[in-house]
């Protein structure tokens, strides 16, 4: 009896090392097909520019390439000799067996530039999914498939595996149009950019004519003029951020002194209630 116990527990043995071994054996076959240059970046671009992958230049626009899973850092520079056109830089993570695509239109400045960064990442579960991760400007409005889903930051825990038409809009800003690929087993993520409209902006006024009416007396240049917005109002904030408290709201065809102005937004002074 003690014979045959040894013996079984030998062979248990042996069956847990190989066991242990085939586990070790598929993490390193696992990790060194990670390490794999498999995971393809494809950038397009308008007009055309060069590309710089951590500093080093591997082309021009259109390109598509392969290169390791993992975080790289993209430079685009536009090659047009017409018109100065801003450059554009961003970091991004290369996943797996998967195409990471990068488009961009270029503008003189970074307002008038759009583009978007569009990628999957694994997830668990057989469903498909997408995530407006982010967008500029915030809370930009989010339409999948002709269908509004709401606003960005947003995700959509399931969405049917395939082709997708997401149209990103906000008011002063041109809508996007993107088109992307759900697939079962990720998550798309979607980062994007819209160009400003400045036309569509409180527009800055030299000085209001005898008899204009406005909001207060009459005002002395500088001043803005609140266009139409969708939601019918304007509003007003503490800070430039559009998390920041709200203080109230403005009308369209209303006018304010401006007191100052950055990106996209514009100090006036205003009584609120």
């Amino acid at each position: 009896m003690w014979y045959h116990l040894a013996v079984g527990k030998k062979i248990i043995a042996i069956i847990l090392i190989l066991a242990g071994a085939g586990a070790i054996g598929f993490g390193v076959f696992k990790y060194l097909r990670s390490q794999k240059p498999n995971a393809v970046l494809r950038v397009d671009t308008t007009p055309p520019s060069l590309v710089y992958i951590d500093n080093i230049q591997i082309g021009q626009t259109p390109i598509e390439k392969i290169f390791k899973p993992g975080e790289i850092t993209i430079k685009l520079i536009p090659t047009s000799t017409i018109s100065a056109l801003t450059t554009y830089q961003t970091k991004v993570h290369l996943t797996s067996q998967t195409i990471t695509v990068i488009r961009r239109d270029f503008g003189d400045s970074d307002i008038t530039s759009a583009g978007e960064v569009i990628n999957l990442e694994p997830q668990p579960g057989k469903n498909a999914s997408l995530a407006v991760i982010t967008s500029i400007p915030d809370s930009a409005s989010i339409t999948l498939d002709g269908t509004p889903l709401g606003f960005t930051p947003i995700l959509i825990p399931q969405v049917q595996p395939g082709d997708h038409q997401i149209v990103i809009s906000a008011p002063g800003f041109t809508p996007r149009t993107i088109s992307a690929k759900a697939v079962a087993g990720y998550k798309l993520n979607l980062n994007a950019k819209l160009a400003g409209l400045p036309s569509e902006a409180p527009s800055e006024v030299e000085g209001a004519k005898e008899g204009d009416a406005t909001p207060s007396a009459a005002l002395k240049r500088p001043y803005v003029e609140i266009k139409v917005t969708p939601t019918g109002f304007l509003r007003v904030r503490e800070k430039s951020d559009t998390k920041s408290r709200e203080l109230g709201r403005v009308q369209p065809g209303d006018r304010y002194p401006l007191l100052d102005k950055t990106t996209g937004w514009y100090l006036i002074k205003v009584d609120l209630e």
